[in-house]
């Protein structure tokens, strides 16, 4: 059998952005690893998430495409910004692939520049309500999902936005029993509802006509654009669902952001 491999993966926060430090050699066998790594904290849905490069060892040219990979991954229901430091004492190597992955990861050459790119983040809409394990928690958060979306000019989606978010919320009450974190975000004529909560276990959509309580996932898979749950470094998990807007009232919202923002 063949030496197994693995990485060392530090982590730190740095003002609200968190900053990850792996070292090792970043081949097939560890790539899993450090995007598991990647995706647990990007799910935590921090100011950002900055990886640094300095200590990766490249086993192959293809090797960073793993950091391509995840952005492309969380990026219909992900708005944290997600960026790598070469680091000022980087390889030739490290540069060079570095350089080819940069249209589509932004690439910075030391921490202070990547810390400086995310005080002035994309043109968004953000906001969050902290709900109890409680009943009443799902009517709480249709109110309030309805009163952001008529904020923001989002009402054509409303409904389906209160009928997302009242399953996703039902969900931690009936089965995860922690208090829950409702996210609202408006970015690129996408509306992203998510709700994280202290439970690992994934959401599992019932049989078509099996009802537990409330409508179901099922309603959740047919109302929005794309949906999913991903763990959390915490060991609880994230469940979103995006829904896509049609009307020009989004782009109008986007560009009155922070002015109007919760």
């Amino acid at each position: 059998m063949g030496r197994r491999t693995s990485l060392a993966i530090g982590v730190r926060t740095v003002g609200e952005a968190v900053v990850v430090s792996p070292s090792g050699t970043l081949e097939l066998t560890t790539a899993p690893q450090l995007r598991t790594f990647l995706a647990r904290r990007l799910a935590d849905q921090p100011a950002a998430v900055i990886v640094m490069l300095q200590d990766l060892v490249l086993a192959r040219a293809y090797s960073l495409s793993v950091f391509t990979n995840l952005a492309r991954q969380v990026a219909d229901w992900s708005g944290t910004p997600f960026v790598l430091v070469t680091g000022r004492n980087r390889s030739h190597e490290l540069q060079r692939h570095s350089e080819l992955i940069s249209r589509f990861i932004p690439v910075f050459p030391d921490l202070a520049s990547a810390l400086a790119s995310i005080r002035n983040p994309p043109a968004r809409q953000l906001t969050k309500l902290r709900l109890a394990p409680e009943p009443h928690s799902a009517s709480t958060a249709r109110r309030f999902v309805a009163s952001v979306c008529e904020l923001w000019h989002c009402e054509e989606v409303s409904e389906d936005a209160v009928a997302i978010t009242s399953e996703l919320v039902a969900n931690v009450v009936r089965h995860a029993h922690t208090d829950a974190d409702l996210r609202l975000e408006l970015r690129r004529q996408v509306l992203t509802v998510a709700v994280s909560d202290g439970s690992p276990d994934l959401p599992v959509r019932r049989p078509l006509g099996v009802r537990e309580g409330g409508m179901g996932l099922g309603i959740v898979a047919t109302l929005a654009t794309s949906w999913g749950a991903n763990p959390t470094s915490s060991g609880g998990k994230l469940v979103w669902a995006t829904i896509r807007l049609r009307s020009p009232n989004a782009r109008m919202a986007i560009n009155n952001s922070w002015r109007n923002g919760l």
